[in-house]
């Protein structure tokens, strides 16, 4: 559906669990941004620490080598790996690709709870190894995974009465289970490698290992705890329509084709249907059917589209022949530009096929034009095979200079900086193959089926339709009027060409045009220090509501076990999607189920947003409109930096703000240890903070390793309050026993829930979105002169800068664009005047395009960009072969020896503007009328196209009506002395 173009960002994310987002931010992230900033061609680097995680999301520029970066990236962690926590696993590096998004979801639901670690165990190792052996799977990803643990519940009581604590049950079962690692002897001239294993398999043999009493007596740990098998209590939960399961995301490799996959996907997914009756199989956001309805759409628009064209052209032709010959020569052209595509190694996609539009629109142009005058030259008497000669002869000139202006107009576009430049570069190959194959067809194809399908005497040739011979007459009263009033006319022209400009700031800005959506997803963050537990039951609560709402729904809840994750989350956040009957439900369900969750939880975050596919993660701008980034501007402890960020935000005048996520706050609460108090009661640091990771922590005292399964050997705690939790006892070094409270003081207290930093470090920002109604630069001064008064640096940062950047580059683009196209049209008519005359066709056109988007409710993004490149290319093609017509009249006219000047300008005007009559408004028409079923269609094609066709039929309509009697007018205007 898009070109392969590389997303040119890299994210690098790690967990660190039982950490805060301080401890965090100050021994890992900044340590890894340090080292990263340098990187070539980075543009912004944005982290957020967390709890227990942080992510780091780096931007480069659109020329970066990513592949080559992303090596440089895994190489620098790994360099500064010894800087980091030991027991830091290390950082993952997920390179961006469009194929990011899987393309299909498994939904792995055990009918019985009690067969859940089966299934997880079967889903790992035999489901996910089934689905990579499809040829184009590059990887399978799973989320739900239960694991199971050994769970040792030690019997305080028993272990009181024989003296003996936790700390000797654990001793005992890492003794147990420890192992030598390989040793060796030798023997004469061999040596021999032995392992010693001392290692425990299972639950039995745990509670068989023996443990010594300090009086000698020896017993085992079954005596003294109970040993069992249990599951592991998970940081995250997969619910589908309300069932805990699993879900198997699958990523395709990019060259590998979606609508061959899927089938074999879903293929297998039946298969394993018959052979596990107990687990029901799901397939979920299937992403062919964008896919589907985009080839869909274009089937049914060719259908539509030819029969229009057919039908115009017999209107005006009046012969039979002629339909047949372009409805010929458009599939063979067509066929060797699929040839010259695949030589190119260049994919159809929305982007490729738009060039190949245009293509197919210059070959109408030229074919018509050309067609049109080898007629007239055998209405003239000439023979059929002069008639062909002179007739292509005669236009020749035009047609090749009206391929070489749409040529100008993309060769600087493709020097635009950032998406607009990747996309524009796939278009322009395409273009300028499909207009080789147009001239080609136009001049050595199109004559040679004239000559052996049109064989009509030239005599009972048919000069017009009944149908042209009306509009030829309107046309020539339409001329005769506006003559009359030539000044009148010209100028009004003139000042209203600037008007159409003025529709920009009214027509509002999007990545993408708007696309029926009947897919959603909520994030939601409780804003409460909540357990994994709770967050489940939360949205279980939703479950009922989500049922009787939506089609089908599915909600990941936790931390996420997801390789390729690219977002953060934690116990205290979820993600829940659905699918709804159509875009109007979802559209209104969106608004329900954020202002029901709301009501029951007032300071959960919420951000419901479309469901993501490959257009949303290509064109994705996670950046505010304007978002002003606060630094302390001097060496200032962390009180006095937040008092001065209070005081900055009183002192707004504007306060439609939004606070960043380094203002978001939550409760904490802080353990300080006593190491006096330690020492007087001889308690040894080391096991005291054994002892509170124990308690706190999840505390693994060994494990089981058999066959590549791991099970861990753990303490079976209860979830108890803090303040139980603190009558943990400890002993002494003399045997003694005391609470872990005597030792400890506690603070509840605020601390910051993410900290946020960038290529200059920490800062804490604020956020205003589109609908700001202030002058953004008087913004930036009340801002601005805010963080100075209170002591604050402040940078500022978002989408308002990057398309006013962009604006200027396609400014200085746009320039050098006329330039081009000004000088290869004075190289054409060997003159400085008529260029000018056929470039004011430009500004009407554009003008057209604007007034039909902004009336039709569009917006300019990607594709209506496109359409104004079109319009440009194709715009300046009439008006070009009227100048270049009225030039040739005129040297005509003189030559038969007309002497009075005035006369031969009006007579090369009139007789001019009726040779070309004909093909402009065919070649208007039927560019129209092949893309209006676009507009009348539904489907993600044509919602995708549609601003594109907006943009085209105002352009081109409005542009024609214009250029019928302003070009000539003009013509006047200009050379009237010449």
């Amino acid at each position: 559906m898009l070109p392969n173009i590389e997303i040119p960002g890299i994210i690098v994310k790690f967990n660190y669990p039982n950490s805060s987002a301080k401890v965090i931010e100050q021994n890992i992230t900044a340590k890894l941004r340090e080292d990263l900033v340098s990187l070539d061609k980075l543009e912004t680097i944005d982290c957020q620490s967390t709890d227990n995680a942080a992510i780091l999301k780096l931007n480069f520029d659109y020329s970066a080598k990513m592949d080559l970066l992303y090596i440089e990236v895994n190489e620098r962690i790994d360099r500064i790996s010894n800087n980091l926590p030991k027991d830091l696993t290390r950082p993952q590096v997920i390179k961006l690709n469009t194929s990011d998004v899987p393309i299909i979801k498994i939904q792995v639901v055990p009918k019985h709870k009690e067969d859940y670690i089966q299934v997880s165990d079967l889903t790992q190792k035999v489901i996910k190894k089934r689905l990579e052996q499809i040829e184009g799977i590059s990887f399978v990803d799973i989320n739900g995974i239960r694991t199971g643990m050994v769970a040792i519940q030690p019997m305080q009581s028993a272990l009181n009465a024989a003296g003996l604590t936790e700390e000797d049950l654990i001793s005992s079962i890492k003794n147990a289970n420890s192992e030598l690692g390989s040793l060796s002897i030798r023997d004469g001239q061999y040596r021999y490698y032995i392992k010693v294993s001392n290692t425990l398999e299972n639950i039995d043999q745990i509670a068989g290992v023996p443990i010594r009493f300090k009086n000698g007596i020896v017993s085992t740990i079954g005596n003294f705890a109970k040993v069992t098998t249990d599951i592991q209590e998970p940081e995250g939960y997969h619910l589908y329509k309300g069932r805990e399961g699993l879900v198997v995301t699958v990523q395709k490799q990019s060259q590998s084709k979606m609508d061959v996959l899927v089938p074999k996907i879903i293929a297998v997914v039946n298969e394993l249907k018959d052979i596990y009756p107990a687990i029901d199989f799901s397939t979920t956001q299937d992403q062919t059917y964008l896919l589907n309805q985009g080839i869909s759409n274009l089937v049914q628009d060719l259908w539509y589209g030819g029969f229009f064209c057919f039908f115009l052209l017999l209107l005006f032709l009046g012969n039979i022949a002629s339909p047949i010959l372009m409805s010929v020569s458009i599939p063979l052209s067509l066929l060797l530009t699929f040839i010259l595509f695949d030589l190119f190694n260049i994919s159809f996609n929305i982007i490729s096929l738009s060039g190949l539009a245009l293509g197919i629109g210059m070959l109408i142009d030229n074919s018509i034009v050309v067609l049109d005058s080898i007629t007239r030259k055998r209405r003239e008497g000439f023979d059929m095979d002069q008639s062909c000669i002179i007739g292509v002869a005669d236009v020749i000139s035009p047609v090749v200079s009206n391929v070489l202006t749409t040529i100008a107009i993309y060769i600087p576009l493709i020097y635009l900086s950032g998406m607009a430049g990747a996309l524009i570069f796939d278009q322009a190959i395409a273009l300028t193959i499909s207009l080789g194959v147009s001239l080609l067809v136009s001049f050595c194809l199109n004559p040679v089926m004239y000559k052996y399908l049109l064989k009509t005497d030239p005599a009972k040739l048919k000069q017009d339709t009944f149908f042209f011979k009306k509009i030829l007459s309107s046309y020539h009263q339409m001329v005769s009027y506006i003559f009359k009033r030539k000044k009148i006319f010209f100028f009004s022209t003139i000042i209203l060409m600037p008007l159409g400009f003025l529709l920009f700031r009214l027509v509002p800005v999007a990545a993408l045009p708007k696309i029926s959506e009947n897919e959603s997803v909520i994030s939601i963050d409780w804003n409460e220090p909540l357990d994994t537990k709770e967050n489940l039951r939360r949205i279980e609560d939703l479950s009922s509501f989500l049922d009787r709402n939506v089609i089908e729904w599915d909600a990941d809840v936790g931390i996420q076990q997801f390789v390729l994750r690219q977002e953060y989350n934690t116990s205290q956040t979820s993600l829940i999607y659905y699918k709804t009957v159509n875009e109007n439900v979802k559209a209104t369900f969106d608004k329900l189920i954020a202002r029901h969750i709301k009501q029951i939880y007032p300071s959960a975050q919420l951000k419901v947003s479309s469901a993501p596919n490959a257009f949303t993660q290509l064109f994705q701008d996670d950046q505010s409109f304007l978002e002003a980034r606060f630094r302390p501007m001097n060496n200032v402890d962390d009180n006095d930096y937040q008092t001065n960020l209070k005081n900055m935000l009183n002192i707004l005048p504007n306060k439609t703000y939004e606070l960043g996520l380094g203002f978001v706050q939550e409760g904490d609460v802080e353990l300080t240890i006593d190491y006096n108090k330690l020492s007087l009661y001889d308690i040894d640091q080391n096991q005291f903070e054994s002892k509170l990771n124990q308690v706190f922590g999840n505390f693994t005292i060994s494990s089981i390793r058999r066959f590549g399964e791991y099970k861990p050997i753990r303490f079976n705690k209860e979830n108890t309050s803090l303040a139980v939790k603190l009558q943990a006892l400890i002993n002494s070094r003399n045997g003694q026993f005391y609470p872990i409270n005597q030792f400890i003081s506690t603070n509840a207290g605020q601390d910051n829930k993410f900290i946020t930093s960038d290529k200059s470090g920490i800062y804490e920002s604020i956020h205003y979105s589109k609908t700001v109604k202030n002058d953004i630069k008087q913004l930036q001064k009340e801002i601005t002169s805010g963080a100075i008064e209170t002591n604050l640096s402040v940078s500022f940062f978002g989408d308002y800068f990057s398309n006013k950047s962009l604006l200027k580059e396609m400014t200085f683009i746009f320039i050098i664009s006329l330039l081009l196209l000004y000088f290869i049209l004075a190289i054409q008519f060997e003159n400085l005047i008529h260029p000018f005359i056929v470039m004011l066709t430009i500004p009407i056109g554009i003008s057209g395009g604007i007034f039909v988007l902004w009336a039709a409710g569009g917006t300019l993004d990607v594709m209506s960009a496109i359409g104004f490149v079109f319009v440009l290319g194709i715009i300046v093609d009439d008006p070009s072969l009227k100048v270049e017509t009225i030039n040739r009249l005129r040297k005509e006219y003189a030559n038969n020896g007309m002497t009075n000047k005035e006369e031969v300008l009006l007579k090369a005007l009139h007789d001019a503007g009726e040779i070309c009559l004909k093909p402009l408004l065919m070649v208007s028409l039927t560019t129209s009328l092949a893309l209006i079923p676009v507009l009348f269609s539904g489907g993600i094609g044509n919602d995708l196209q549609r601003p594109f066709v907006y943009v085209i039929i105002g352009g081109i309509s409005l542009g024609t009506f214009f250029t019928l009697w302003f070009i000539p007018l003009a013509y006047w205007f200009f050379t009237k002395k010449v």
